[in-house]
C-alpha cells in the first residue's frame, strides 16, 4: 500500500518545477504553489467557498487536502470567471461526504493564458507527485505512464 503524500516544503518545491515545464519564459515568474511564508498555503474550504480566500482564481491546480495536509485529490480548473469555489462546490454536491474529508484546500497558480492542454498536462503532473487518495483518474502526461489510483478510490 501506498503512504499519503503530504504538502510539505520540498514537495511544493517539485510541483513548482513540474508547473514550470508547462509555463512558457516570463508565465514562470506567476506559476507555482500559493506559499504562506515558505510553506504551501493551506486554507480552510470554508475561507474559498465564502469568497475571502482565491474568489479570482480562474486558473490553476486545487489540491483539497484532509488531516496533515494530505492530498486527497488534485483536480484543475480553468475558465473565463472565477471557477475555484464553484468548483469545490460541484464536487461536494456529486460526493457530499467530501465536505468531511476535504477540509483545506492548496492551489498552484498557473498563467489565464495556458491552453487547456497544458492545464491538464500540470493537473496530471501534479497528481502523479502528490499521488492522492480520491482520485480515480488523472490527465494523461507525455513520455509518463498512465497512473494507477489508489485501490480505495477505485
Amino acid at each position: 500500500m501506498r503512504p499519503p503524500v503530504r504538502l510539505t516544503r520540498d514537495v511544493a518545491d517539485h510541483l513548482d518545477a513540474l508547473m514550470g515545464i508547462e509555463a512558457p519564459g516570463d508565465d514562470r515568474a506567476v506559476v507555482g504553489v500559493v506559499r504562506g511564508w515558505s510553506q504551501p498555503l493551506i486554507v480552510p474550504v470554508s475561507e474559498v467557498l465564502g469568497g475571502s480566500c482565491w474568489s479570482d482564481v480562474r486558473t490553476g491546480v486545487y489540491v483539497p487536502c484532509g488531516d496533515g495536509a494530505v492530498a486527497n485529490y488534485v483536480g484543475s480548473v480553468r475558465r473565463a470567471t472565477a471557477a475555484l469555489a464553484a468548483r469545490l462546490r460541484e464536487h461536494f454536491r456529486e460526493v457530499p461526504d467530501r465536505r468531511e474529508r476535504w477540509t483545506h484546500v492548496a492551489l498552484v497558480r498557473l498563467p489565464d493564458r495556458l491552453s487547456t492542454e497544458a492545464v491538464l498536462r500540470c493537473e496530471g503532473r501534479a497528481g502523479r507527485a502528490l499521488d492522492p487518495l480520491d482520485n480515480i483518474r488523472l490527465p494523461a502526461v507525455p513520455g509518463r505512464p498512465a497512473w494507477v489510483p489508489r485501490p480505495r478510490a477505485a
